[in-house]
């Protein structure tokens, strides 16, 4: 596979972002599947990141862009961007992935139909500011479903909950970092903190100067500051103006143990930061609200040398509330506590400190956060197999694509895969008459409508043709009038309407093949809240006589009043929210009306119970619910119980037709039956471990293996 990794940022200079392009090649280096070039925005004109690439590593500037394509841009810009790429893949071959940093780039490829499928994006901070409007790549990126790389899991979720994006294409990598093995320390020189960056004001470097300053009253104290570029120069001119004198305060002399280093490589400046014993990572509180994670941060920790750091809740995720060296940059002196940190060194406190730091390293390995960025990359894991072996053109005809999305993401991944449409204006009408192409080797049938009436008596003898039912069209007169006869496989979720169709239809048995709605299991395999052990979660109360709500709450309330340790959220839309639910039935008003006012009648009930507004985020969701409930008269698979179970939530399921295949031994005839059992479940000492059994036995419906048995099909 062939990954270009561009980034708007220039090269030449040296600051945390072209570290980060340094260290995101050396992890690429590492998947042995990938060709990896670096497609520099400038000319390379100061090689000391350059020199440090792996040998594996092509890089390639703008002059030798502009030499393979005739071009004479000295910079790629956001205008130039896509006709530049359109020319370098003419003359060089076609990219397999862009990975990409820089929202103007990122806009302009995602506009760009040829480029668009092959990107993934990286989002270094991802929380919005409410005032402005949503920016133009989150509203084109997840509509298009582009994928994402963050830095963090709370990046993540915002990405998830604040911008509705798809949890499926937002993969976390935190920073890159590189063990690097250094000589032991010198323990005979004074106790010394560094600072290594660029000179931005709003990295703290105004306290810094004052700690400098303050320094030579402590003999055993001293300062190595390794400085990148000047940041906002012609902004600063006060705070510069400063530094520039502590600058000639150093070179002179008058600063006793101030070290200053400036445009060292990389690698002399982490032995540099290697014999630090203390790092100075202080921030302005306008980076509080940054949830993007310093590299540099990472980096000392790698090497050994505990941070000095804002108390904010980013960092204390990471640290751990009890880091010792987090620091209160509103009520606490900073000067004097920095000092005052600096003489733990040796100290049980130190001692602690340095454990802590060793736990936060571990979490990222290169290998490990190699194959976390192979995936996002790939859309999957290297180790899986492939999903063909040969090109295949496969023509999906549906009316409704919701049921379709992780599967379809999967599909992307593999370049053996081509994918066409026929769109159905609804389960009856096309938008154009239907019409294989030529090329076309299978079609896919998304729901069993007149779009599979019409394939099945019209199906070329030289084409697969793969239909899929779910629980709605079951109960209609499609299926009657579909040819049986001309249709490869039939797929169903679950063993219920297999036995249906073969009844009802006469379908043979052995083109059915039972597969329930997939999901997506690695991404809910995330921790759960401590909310969770007593929070049952019910998805979806729409309509009223297919969810039966009323038995949710009945539920629910017997067991709330048995142990009032219990609540209950309920994530769907409202019904007076659909206007077919809502207006054209009175009876359905009435039995809603019933149990809201049931509800509202009760104080204990109504402090019990929340309403969570849909949204795509259920991974996140997930993360705070326990139990996860089924009330249904009817399901086809309840997908939802599915998601539930892969995230670790204990299963109540009512006796629904099909339920007992899916989910025995889960099922009650009576839901009041699994009062006990519930609350033994959240009391039980095994309880995270009954969790991860709950998810294995659901790893089956992963989306990998849809895929890849679609593909067998």
């Amino acid at each position: 596979m062939k990954v270009v990794v561009l980034a708007e940022q220039n090269f030449n200079l040296i600051d945390g972002s072209t570290i980060w392009m340094l260290n995101v090649c050396k992890l690429l280096a590492l998947q042995p599947d990938f060709e990896t070039v670096l497609l520099l925005s400038h000319k390379l004109e100061n090689r000391v990141l350059a020199d440090e690439l792996p040998d594996n590593i092509t890089v390639v500037d703008m002059a030798e862009t502009g030499r393979l394509t005739g071009r004479a841009d000295e910079q790629l810009t956001t205008a130039t961007l896509v006709s530049v790429l359109g020319d370098w893949e003419a003359a060089t071959g076609r990219a397999d992935r862009y990975f990409v940093r820089g929202t103007g780039y990122i806009e302009q490829m995602i506009a760009a139909d040829e480029l668009r499928s092959r990107l993934v994006g990286y989002a270094p901070s991802a929380i919005p500011d409410l005032a402005q409007s949503e920016p133009d790549w989150i509203t084109q990126g997840r509509a298009a479903r582009v994928p994402f790389v963050v830095q963090s899991e709370t990046a993540q979720r915002a990405m998830e909950a604040l911008y509705d994006y798809p949890a499926h294409v937002v993969h976390v990598v935190p920073p890159i970092v590189f063990q690097t093995d250094l000589p032991p320390k010198d323990s005979t020189r004074p106790v010394t903190l560094c600072y290594s960056g660029k000179v931005d004001l709003h990295y703290g470097l105004d306290w810094l100067m004052q700690i400098g300053t303050e320094m030579s009253e402590y003999p055993a104290l001293a300062l190595s500051i390794i400085a990148g570029k000047d940041t906002w120069r012609p902004r600063y001119p006060d705070f510069f103006k400063l530094m520039d004198g502590f600058r000639n305060s150093i070179k002179t002399g008058h600063l006793n143990n101030v070290s200053l280093v400036t445009g060292v490589p990389h690698a002399q400046a982490k032995a540099r930061m290697a014999d630090a014993d203390f790092a100075y990572c202080l921030r302005h509180a306008r980076y509080d609200d940054v949830i993007e994670i310093s590299t540099k941060i990472v980096e000392f920790c790698t090497l050994g040398v505990p941070p000095i750091l804002n108390d904010n809740a980013q960092n204390r995720a990471l640290f751990g509330d009890d880091y010792p060296y987090l620091l209160d940059i509103v009520s606490e002196d900073i000067v004097a506590r920095t000092l005052q940190v600096m003489q733990t060194k040796g100290t049980s406190v130190y001692a602690h400190a340095k454990a802590r730091i060793a736990d936060v390293a571990a979490q990222f390995s290169a290998e490990a956060l190699s194959d976390r960025l192979g995936r996002a990359l790939r859309g999957h894991a290297r180790d899986l197999p492939a999903l063909t072996t040969g090109a295949r053109n496969i023509l999906i005809a549906t009316h409704e694509r919701k049921f379709l999305q992780q599967f379809l993401d999967r599909l992307k991944g593999d370049s053996n895969i081509a994918v066409q449409w026929e769109p159905w204006a609804s389960t009856q009408k096309p938008v154009d008459p239907p019409h294989v192409p030529a090329d076309i080797d299978t079609v896919f049938c998304e729901w069993c409508c007149e779009n599979a009436v019409w394939h099945s008596q019209n199906k070329r003898d030289d084409v697969k043709l793969i239909v899929r039912l779910h629980r709605f069209e079951a109960f209609r007169d499609f299926p009657t009038r579909v040819v049986w006869d001309n249709v490869d496989a039939l797929i169903v979720v679950s063993d219920h309407f297999r036995d249906l169709m073969v009844e009802r239809h006469g379908v043979d048995p052995d083109k059915i093949h039972v597969m329930a709605q997939f999901i997506d299991w690695h991404g809910l395999q995330r921790p759960k809240l401590d909310e969770a052990r007593f929070t049952l979660g019910l998805v979806g109360i729409n309509p009223f006589e297919h969810k039966r709500f009323d038995r949710a709450i009945e539920f629910f309330a017997a067991l709330h009043a048995r142990d009032p340790r219990f609540k209950l959220a309920v994530r769907s839309v409202m019904p007076w929210q659909i206007d077919w639910v809502w207006n054209n039935r009175e009876e359905t008003r009435v039995q809603f009306g019933a149990v809201f006012d049931r509800i509202a009648a009760d104080p204990a009930l109504a402090d019990a119970v929340r309403f969570d507004p849909p949204g795509p985020d259920m991974e996140e969701w997930y993360r705070g619910v326990g139990v996860i409930l089924s009330s249904s008269d009817s399901e086809g698979c309840h997908t939802s119980v599915i998601e539930g179970m892969a995230s670790g939530t204990y299963p109540v399921v009512h006796n629904w037709p099909g339920a007992r295949g899916l989910f025995d031994p889960y099922v009650h005839d009576d839901m009041m039956s699994a009062i006990d059992d519930v609350i033994a479940f959240a009391d039980a000492p095994d309880y995270r471990m009954l969790r991860s059994e709950l998810s294995d036995r659901v790893r089956i419906h992963d989306v990998e293996t849809f895929a890849q048995t679609f593909m067998k099909l």
